[in-house]
């Protein structure tokens, strides 16, 4: 394996074990990833000459990525001309996916590091809703066809020049899985305001979970259990989540992220009861805080409506 793949192999193998048997055990994958070296930048695999609100597009395999944003405010003036909204924009061939923040049991989680721009004092990549999906081995969580990653960014005070850069990390999974990696470039004051993108980006943000609330959807319950196992295994420790809904037919779907080193699955839906729903979760592969903490992060998906919830485990059951 050359050096290029190893960090992806750690964070295969750090994010999920599921993932490092699946797909390192394939000799046939692990020569098709190492002849693909899916790593591009914008001198690199660039699909078109881009827009003032837009970076090259870069293919990297199976996928294509860029910097969008809104461009700057037509009515805005001198320090103040400058975009104020962007996002990371994903497209994928027919077939493909690529993972959500937290991948599930298989793949490889899409990060994006800012930290080579210039002129900006803060950016964080934000995740709309993914979507659950199973194969014969495991079960992961992702995004397929194309996804628009809205940014939360925030200029340096004074800044009339600001520069976007993103060394963006993801995963391109089809029958195989593979790591690529992109580093992008997009100056945020130059041409004029472009609506289309702040439409595209809008709808992005529309679909971001929002912090729960008091109404349903809303998670109602959290309890640890020892349910009981199949036929000769031993009793699991199993978190039971229960979700207060606010309709008795609308799809439900559940994710949850441990604290940062988990490798934890994906909550499976054990009954649902008109407006309540029970979901399982195994605590295995729940990590602990730097503090000791056990954290959660729950996303609760009712519909088109998304909540998300970060609570501290319950103890441990005797």
């Amino acid at each position: 394996m050359t050096d290029k793949m190893e960090p992806f192999a750690r964070i295969a193998m750090q994010h999920s074990p599921f993932f490092a048997c699946r797909f390192f055990a394939r000799p046939r994958a692990l020569a098709l990833l190492a002849a693909l070296a899916l790593t591009a930048g914008p001198a690199a695999l660039a699909a078109s000459r881009a827009q003032a609100g837009e970076s090259p597009w870069v293919t990297v395999g199976a996928a294509s990525v860029r910097l969008v944003s809104t461009g700057p405010n037509s009515a805005d003036s001198g320090e103040g001309s400058i975009s104020r909204d962007a996002a990371l924009e994903i497209r994928l061939e027919d077939g493909w996916h690529t993972y959500w923040r937290f991948p599930g049991e298989a793949g490889i989680p899409t990060a994006a590091d800012f930290g080579a721009s210039s002129g900006i004092a803060s950016a964080r990549l934000r995740f709309p809703v993914p979507e659950r999906y199973s194969d014969p081995y495991s079960t992961s969580i992702i995004y397929h066809d194309r996804i628009v990653l809205p940014i939360d960014l925030e200029p340096a005070p004074g800044e009339t020049a600001p520069v976007l850069r993103a060394h963006v990390s993801f995963g391109i999974c089809r029958e195989i899985c593979m790591p690529g990696e992109a580093h992008l470039e997009l100056p945020l004051a130059e041409g004029g305001p472009d609506f289309a993108a702040q439409l595209e980006i809008s709808a992005a943000r529309a679909a971001l979970p929002q912090p729960q609330g008091e109404a349903p959807p809303r998670i109602a319950g959290i309890e640890r259990k020892d349910l009981s196992p199949a036929e000769g295994k031993e009793p699991e420790e199993t978190l039971v989540i229960t979700a207060e809904l606010a309709s008795s037919t609308d799809p439900v779907d559940l994710f949850a992220e441990g604290a940062e080193g988990s490798y934890n699955g994906v909550p499976t839906l054990m009954e649902r009861d008109g407006t309540t729903a029970r979901f399982a979760l195994p605590a295995r592969g729940l990590a602990g805080g730097a503090d000791g903490a056990r954290l959660l992060t729950l996303t609760l998906v009712e519909g088109a409506a998304a909540v998300e919830h970060r609570t501290a485990l319950p103890p441990a059951a005797n």
